[in-house]
């Protein structure tokens, strides 16, 4: 060999192979376990039998493969199972911040606590939050955050807005029509989820706010805190009737009431199951593992090929 030649190695870093929108698991992933070549083009594919993506708790161990031209550059790289995450959800929270909501760290700790039940991340849950109470604002939007300690630390700088009024409709209405705009990803389930301690001040717009929502597909889970109710002696009957038509049928599934806002933090765990279920999911909570395994898989050259 002439050493004298000028020779130049530039470092491929296969393992940074990658699949965008996805929360992937890249270590162990034994790329360059399957490698075929191409002799037509001078081209090769590599595979990562073991690469793996996160849907809850369990992991998909579909493989990746990677087509590399003749110049060492990659043209094209796809994971030949993969299928879309149960947790696919675009989820809006509507939270009212009237002046009636008492004390308000009891519902902030409310929101934290059902946030870190989430599998946020890129190609599973993303969460907006609006508060309302007469006028709404935007807290979050779906994608400012890809994991949930971001979405956590954002939750926990949210302070009460006030209002003299309980503008329900107003709000289901602007997390239907931008909130769900501002980030939403196609095909995502849409999941709505309102929590409020009194009675519309806009209750005769509630029936086209949900109309509106249910035309949208969007779920809906509704929240009646009593405690409103309960420290003045006043019947709720009429207040949990709203609340009820808000939520998204049946009512057992979709419908909760807790006596006050200290008692929010009671049905985290069960409103949090509710949201989402996994396929393969055991009932303690903790997933399969690796599923779908290819650790056996092998690549072939075909005419239309990757």
């Amino acid at each position: 060999m002439d050493t004298s030649a000028n020779t130049n190695c530039t470092r491929l870093n296969l393992g940074k192979v990658s699949l965008n929108n996805v929360s992937e698991r890249k270590d162990k992933m034994r790329l360059g376990m399957t490698l075929t070549s191409n002799p037509k083009d001078n081209s090769f594919v590599t595979c990562g039998p073991l690469w793996s993506y996160e849907c809850g708790s369990s992991y998909y161990s579909t493989g990746i493969c990677s087509r590399v031209n003749e110049s060492f550059k990659f043209s094209k790289t796809i994971s030949p199972a993969f299928q879309r995450c149960e947790t696919y959800m675009d989820i809006m929270i509507v939270l009212d911040g009237s002046n009636s909501i008492y004390p308000w760290y009891e519902v902030r700790d409310f929101l934290i606590n059902i946030l870190q039940k989430f599998y946020i991340g890129p190609g599973q849950i993303q969460v907006g939050v609006v508060q309302y109470g007469s006028r709404v604002v935007h807290e979050f939007t779906l994608n400012d955050f890809r994991s949930v300690e971001e979405v956590v630390e954002a939750a926990k700088t949210i302070n009460q807005r006030g209002g003299e009024e309980t503008r329900t409709a107003l709000g289901i209405n602007v997390a239907r029509t931008e909130g769900f705009k501002r980030g939403g990803r196609k095909g995502a389930k849409k999941v709505m989820l309102v929590i409020t301690d009194g009675e519309s001040h806009d209750s005769p717009d509630l029936q086209k706010a949900m109309e509106d929502s249910k035309a949208d597909n969007i779920t809906t889970y509704a929240i009646a805190v009593l405690g409103y109710y309960n420290r003045r002696g006043i019947n709720p009957e009429a207040f949990l009737k709203e609340i009820k038509y808000i939520a998204s049928d049946p009512d057992d599934k979709h419908f909760f009431n807790v006596t006050d806002e200290s008692a929010l933090k009671d049905i985290v765990d069960a409103l949090g199951e509710r949201i989402f279920s996994l396929e393969g999911m055991n009932p303690n909570g903790t997933g399969f593992g690796l599923q779908m395994s290819q650790a056996g898989f092998s690549s072939h050259i075909v005419e239309v090929s990757l």
